[in-house]
């Protein structure tokens, strides 16, 4: 029989037992085993019990290492997505490297050719010019026995701007009054008429340095070699220098030869 509704019957609960039908299978469970019950008296089928199994304790800690490669049937999908490309060497043209050094070794052999001929002509033009103070210096046969113990500084302008200037009347050591350079043989006096004196003062300030000049004085003004300079006036044509052109000139003989004006 099997179990069957309950009723009530006193307030207790019973079962009432229900009829099996013919052919119903009944299921029991037994000791973790499933029977399989048929009807009519036919032997219970038994089921093994279900391989399940769990682990008894879980893991403290992850893993220490992971995996260093992937297994053969990874998915291509796990495979590096850019694969490097090796370029290919550039192969070098011989002709065009020829060509291309011949052009360089051209042009630095014009570049050559061309300082060559840069260096020579200043060479040349340098000749030229020595050449023309040399000959501006020379000897004219100027009498200059009148100068006195001028220095040597002062002999050679005297020579160089007299004989530039038409052989002008000159006068070198001489005694003078007041602060003046002739008592010492450093001034030379041109007398000149006006245009040749603007010349004459001109070309001996051109000259400052070759001819050891410290000043000129001409028409009431001044020139140490930055500019002329108004003085004062001293009373008279001679003293205001304006019918001589006065040139005074340190210890030295300057750095010349002068420069031809």
């Amino acid at each position: 029989m099997a179990p069957g509704r309950a009723t009530a019957d006193g307030g207790a609960h019973r079962s009432v037992p229900t009829p099996l039908k013919r052919g119903t299978a009944v299921i029991a469970v037994a000791g973790g085993a499933l029977s399989l019950t048929g009807a009519a008296g036919a032997p219970p089928t038994v089921i093994a019990p279900a391989a399940l199994s769990l682990p008894t304790s879980l893991p403290t800690s992850p893993p220490t290492s992971l995996p260093t490669s992937l297994p053969a049937e990874a998915p291509a999908a796990l495979e590096p997505s850019v694969v490097p490309v090796v370029p290919e060497p550039d192969v070098v043209d011989a002709t065009r490297l020829v060509a291309t050094v011949q052009r360089i070794e051209r042009q630095l052999a014009e570049a050559r050719a061309a300082a060559e001929r840069k260096a020579a002509e200043a060479r040349k033009a340098a000749a030229a010019e020595k050449a023309r103070a040399e000959a501006a210096v020379a000897d004219c046969g100027l009498d200059l026995s009148g100068l006195g113990a001028v220095t040597r500084g002062a002999r050679t302008a005297a020579q160089f701007l007299g004989c530039r200037f038409g052989e002008p009347t000159m006068y070198g050591l001489a005694g003078r009054a007041g602060t003046s350079d002739h008592p010492s043989g450093k001034a030379l006096d041109f007398m000149v008429d006006p245009a040749t004196g603007d010349r004459l003062a001109a070309c001996a300030l051109e000259n400052i340095d070759a001819l050891g000049i410290t000043y000129v004085i001409w028409e009431q003004r001044i020139d140490y070699g930055s500019g002329w300079e108004r003085m004062e006036d001293r009373g008279g044509a001679t003293a205001n220098h304006m019918d001589h052109v006065h040139v005074s000139f340190g210890s030295g003989a300057g750095d010349g030869p002068p420069t031809a004006c």
